[in-house]
């Protein structure tokens, strides 16, 4: 075998150091779920079978090309192989005769799915636990922070164009693929890196997404004046519904459906402010990057730079939110790689 190949087999996996410690708190989550769905009578369905049909079919495609594109591009570029096919034809049958690695690439993967469903199930009760109760203080602390001015006014002759205004809430829905597809090609690495992100992904949402965001429960500048805290955003979303007479914005579309949601459903909806979720996570997946590669860091640090920037401009957040989804990110990505061995 040659020894590109040899490096993939000896690359074992930690289950007992870096994957132990990510199912307990997942299986710590579901079962959180579980008991409240119980509690309140909003039972807690994870809907596997769809969630995992949905998953594979968007991401193992852009997996399976990216990663033989890497392997060809180690073996013919970074590796100069004088056997470039035989190399790529001996590392793909060790990776397809190590089962123990298949196992638990594929318990992670199902474990993190299930971690989903149940962060979002979670998400959907945080108003039939705690109504929306802090959003006054955030805009307050928002002006606070940024000279008496709310940030989205200083941000407008920056971002308040058509063309910038509609490219950010493209990447802000490109969120949705980028966070999954850094998941999903986590749970099937070999490194101790990606262990890492996969745990500081699960404290992530576990405490921003999950417990903070209840306890204070926020729902965004975008519903500021439905809650009947008054019009100052009014002038935002005017411009955003203006914009989108020419630049179809789909944010206005999921706000609009969300707020419907919360309004037929006895305030059960996916809305939640504080923490930013999509700034939290955007940090963690450019930590994620940097510690890989600089290039791929720098280009994760400039989404994550526009996901700020759109959450503002859109209407979702309030900037603070975005501070402190930072920081939870930080925080969580510190600790585990401190709970995951490199070895």
């Amino acid at each position: 075998m040659s020894s590109i190949a040899n490096s993939y087999a000896e690359k074992r996996s930690l289950v007992a150091a870096g994957d132990r410690l990510l199912l307990v708190l997942i299986a710590v989550h579901v079962a959180v779920a579980i008991l409240l769905g119980t509690f309140t009578g909003f039972a807690f369905n994870p809907q596997m079978p769809g969630l995992l049909a949905m998953l594979l079919g968007i991401l193992m495609p852009w997996f399976v090309l990216i990663r033989f594109g890497t392997l060809v591009y180690d073996v013919g570029v970074r590796q100069r192989s004088q056997r470039p096919l035989a190399d790529v034809v001996g590392t793909l049958k060790s990776l397809a005769m190590d089962f123990r690695w298949q196992i638990e690439s594929v318990l992670r993967f199902l474990a993190i799915t299930l971690f989903i469903a149940s962060a979002s199930y979670l998400k959907e009760m945080i108003t039939v636990i705690q109504p929306f109760a802090w959003d006054a203080f955030y805009a307050q602390m928002d002006r606070w922070l940024h000279f008496g001015i709310d940030p989205w006014r200083l941000l407008m002759p920056l971002t308040g164009s058509h063309s910038i205004t509609w490219a950010l809430n493209m990447v802000y829905h490109g969120w949705f693929f980028a966070i999954y597809f850094c998941v999903f090609v986590a749970c099937f690495a070999r490194n101790a890196t990606s262990k890492a992100f996969l745990l500081a992904f699960v404290l992530t949402f576990a405490i921003g997404g999950n417990v903070l965001a209840t306890v204070f429960s926020s729902a965004g500048p975008v519903y500021y004046e439905a809650l009947g805290l008054g019009d100052d955003f009014a002038p935002l979303m005017s411009h955003l519904y203006m914009i989108d007479e020419t630049w179809s914005l789909p944010a206005l579309a999921v706000q609009e459906g969300l707020w419907a949601s919360y309004e037929t459903n006895n305030g059960h909806a996916a809305i939640s402010a504080v923490p930013s979720m999509h700034v939290a996570t955007s940090v963690l997946m450019a930590l994620f990057a940097f510690a890989m590669s600089r290039f791929w860091g720098w280009v994760m640090t400039l989404f994550a730079v526009m996901i700020m920037l759109g959450s503002v401009q859109l209407g979702w957040h309030y900037a603070v939110d975005g501070y402190m989804g930072a920081l939870i990110a930080w925080v969580a990505w510190w600790a585990s790689r401190r709970m995951v061995p490199e070895h």
